[in-house]
């Protein structure tokens, strides 16, 4: 297929269909949602809605309005779109990259799990309901002729417990940074280093090498760095792998050279 004038925005490849890839996590009483939004080209569009949707399939089933209605309305959106870059043709490569490794079919993900979990959780509604009434009407028969027999409960005292004291340790790592941090990189030097492991540090700690000037989150975070923060002497990029599928970057630190 041919050039039709619409560029993929991760990798620069043509031709593209614009269009967004959605996830839903529920957290019982309160819900999260997330887009990548497009254009794509064929293959980083398959990249993210198998990540996009293999999460929703994980994450997206805890809580009644996300299981009933939030979750099944992503997945559904999903799909239509994935139906639409179909018929997308195979990505002819340009910048800034290549195109995205679409990797495993989703139902050869463990994510494939999480689409049978609202039948598990109907079926032990449904289980729980049934047995629960028998067990009542097993309840309701009374024995006579047997004597009853009383007994005293003596009193226990109760002893308090002790709270347990917190053994986790503050994070300090790239993903605890914000904006005003101080960071230095353990393995040497941060603005040489092609794979820095990032500390946050006191600003007026002598191992401190540059400061935060911002944290823009999402795949296009190093462009920000960029456009937006001029004063950007290092940037540092975290990318992020979900059941095996291809790494995207959830965010960037534009960090200037103390």
């Amino acid at each position: 297929m041919q050039a039709n004038g619409i560029y993929c925005r991760y990798c620069g490849s043509t031709p593209a269909v614009d269009l967004d890839f959605r996830a839903h996590r529920g957290m019982v009483f309160i819900m999260q949602f997330r887009k990548l939004p497009g254009p794509y080209c064929r293959d980083c569009g398959l990249a993210s809605f198998r990540k996009m949707t293999g999460d929703s399939l994980v994450q997206g089933w805890w809580g009644p309005i996300s299981g009933f209605i939030a979750n099944p309305v992503t997945l559904l959106i999903n799909l239509i779109n994935r139906a639409r870059l179909q018929q997308v043709g195979p990505p002819i490569p340009g910048a800034p990259s290549l195109p995205m490794n679409p990797g495993r079919p989703l139902w050869q993900r463990p994510a494939i799990i999480g689409l049978f979990l609202p039948f598990l959780v109907l079926g032990l509604i449904i289980y729980s309901g049934t047995h629960g009434s028998g067990s009542s009407s097993a309840n309701n028969y009374h024995y006579s002729g047997l004597p009853s027999t009383t007994y005293t409960v003596p009193n226990v005292p109760v002893i308090p417990s002790i709270p347990s004291v917190p053994t986790t340790q503050p994070a300090h790592d790239a993903k605890s940074a914000k904006v005003g941090d101080c960071v230095w990189d353990k393995n040497g030097d941060i603005a040489k280093d092609d794979h820095p492991k990032v500390e946050v540090v006191a600003c007026g700690d002598q191992r401190a090498q540059a400061t935060v000037l911002a944290k823009p989150t999402g795949p296009t975070g190093d462009t920000e760095c960029d456009n937006k923060y001029p004063a950007t002497d290092v940037i540092i990029t975290h990318k992020t792998s979900f059941n095996g599928g291809p790494e995207i970057e959830d965010f960037a630190l534009c960090l200037q050279l103390k």
